[in-house]
C-alpha cells in the first residue's frame, strides 16, 4: 500500500488523518471506497468493482471483526460479483450480513469523538454532561448501523441499492479522524444510487 493512494479524493486531509493515528489501511479503505461509490453512482459498476475488491483485501488484512468496514467491503464486492453474474456473490453477502449483525459490538466499543459544532456553550455542555452526550452519539451511530444492516439485507435479497449513501456521506463525514468517521464511512459508502 502506498502512503497516499492514487485513487484518493482531492479533499482528503492526509496530514490530519496521520496525526489522528490513522493507518495507511484506514486511509486507503476510505478513499478507495469513496471513489468506488462515485463510480457506482455514475452507473459505472465495472470500474467500481476492482476498487471494491481492493477495499475488501484491505479490510480483511487490516481490520478486526466486527469492524463494519469489513461488512461494507463484503457487500460491495458481492454486489459487483452479482452484477457480473457470479454465483459467488451469495456467499459474500452472507458473510457481510454476519459482520453487520455483529457490528453493534463495534459501536459499543468505539471511541466517541467529542466536538462542539457551534459555540463555547456546546463545549461546556459536552464537558458537563459527557456521559449523556456519549450515550446520544452512540444511539445516533447505532441508528446508522441499523440502517446499514437493513441495506445489506436488502442487497443480499436482490433489492436495489439504497438511495443517497454517497450524498449523505459527503454531508455527514466528520473532519475528525476517529471511530465515528470510520463507522459513518462503513454505513454510507455501501453501494448506493446517489
Amino acid at each position: 500500500m502506498s502512503e497516499k493512494p492514487t485513487s484518493a479524493g482531492n479533499d482528503f486531509d492526509y496530514a490530519a488523518a496521520r496525526a489522528a493515528g490513522w493507518s495507511t489501511a484506514d486511509i486507503e479503505w476510505e478513499t478507495k471506497s469513496e471513489q468506488a461509490a462515485q463510480l457506482a453512482v455514475d452507473g459505472n459498476i465495472e470500474a467500481a468493482a476492482p476498487l471494491w475488491r481492493e477495499t475488501l483485501l484491505v479490510a480483511r488484512d487490516s481490520f478486526e471483526n466486527p469492524d463494519p468496514r469489513i461488512g461494507t467491503s463484503l457487500a460491495n464486492a458481492a454486489f459487483a460479483l452479482r452484477h457480473e453474474g457470479s454465483e459467488a456473490a451469495a456467499a459474500l453477502f452472507s458473510e457481510a450480513r454476519r459482520v453487520w449483525d455483529a457490528s453493534g459490538l463495534w459501536v459499543v466499543g468505539m471511541k466517541v469523538d467529542f466536538r462542539a459544532r457551534s459555540s463555547l456553550f456546546h463545549l461546556r455542555m459536552e464537558a458537563l454532561h459527557r456521559d449523556q452526550y456519549e450515550a446520544t452519539i452512540r444511539e445516533r451511530h447505532g441508528r446508522f448501523a441499523a440502517e446499514a444492516r437493513q441495506a445489506v439485507r436488502a442487497l443480499a435479497e436482490g433489492g436495489d441499492p439504497p438511495a443517497r449513501g454517497l450524498a449523505r456521506w459527503r454531508g455527514e463525514k466528520s473532519p475528525i479522524f476517529g471511530d465515528s468517521r470510520k463507522l459513518l464511512a462503513a454505513c454510507l459508502l455501501l453501494v448506493s444510487r446517489s
